[in-house]
């Protein structure tokens, strides 16, 4: 099964437990628990980052 890797932001392979995610190109390495907090945090920080572009507000 493939995950996006959160530090090259290529495919990283998760394994069939669902267990680690490792990403063969920058050499990331997690659980799956850590794994979910730390693109949780990543997208948290998008959403705080995002600016509508509404006047007025």
């Amino acid at each position: 099964m493939d995950a996006r890797c959160p530090e090259c932001e290529k495919v990283a392979i998760l394994d069939d437990d669902v267990t680690n995610v490792k990403c063969p190109h920058c050499n990331f390495e997690a659980d799956y628990e850590t794994y979910l907090e730390i693109m949780k945090d990543q997208a948290i920080n998008m959403s705080a980052d995002y600016i509508p572009d509404r006047p007025g507000i």
